[in-house]
């Protein structure tokens, strides 16, 4: 049984489908569930049988093929790739180009997207480069402290 606490944060998750599937059957150009059915399904679809075992697969590989050092940036320059790449896809097409509205979509994004995924790749470069550096160095001596040595016996 679900304790109080965990149904106070489900609740607003609840309160929002049932807004969204409100207004998608109460909507001014009329119901159109099937349409939503099949945006939906395709997007769990293409999630789980393309987008899911990519990532895991990629993942797998990182964890095969580079040394521990350097999974870290890897990982933070792919997913940070992806995300851009799924942020920029609309704007990349030029979805929204108007010679009637010329500031609809008034730049170049996919340069932009670029110039953003090169800067993205260089900072993980560098992060790499410093973990190699700092894994090839000799660690720090440990020197021996008071607290470290061994308590007297109490007098008895």
């Amino acid at each position: 049984m679900l304790s109080p606490y965990r149904w106070a944060w489900y609740l607003p998750g609840v309160l929002a489908v049932a807004w969204g599937g409100y207004g998608l059957l109460t909507a001014a150009m009329g119901p159109m569930p099937l349409s939503w059915a099949v945006f939906f399904a395709i997007g769990i679809i293409g999630h789980d049988l393309l987008l899911a075992p990519i990532t895991i697969g990629v993942g797998f590989l990182l964890g095969r093929l580079l040394p521990p050092t350097l999974r870290a940036p890897a990982q933070v320059a792919l997913i940070g790739t992806g995300v851009v790449l799924l942020a920029s896809f609309a704007y990349v097409q030029g979805r929204g180009v108007s010679s009637d509205v010329p500031s609809a979509v008034p730049f170049d994004y996919a340069a932009r997207m670029g110039a953003l995924l090169a800067v993205l790749w260089v900072a993980a470069a560098g992060w790499a480069i410093v973990r190699v550096v700092r894994s090839r160095r000799p660690g720090p001596t440990r020197t021996s402290t008071l607290a470290d040595q061994p308590a007297d016996e109490p007098a008895g």
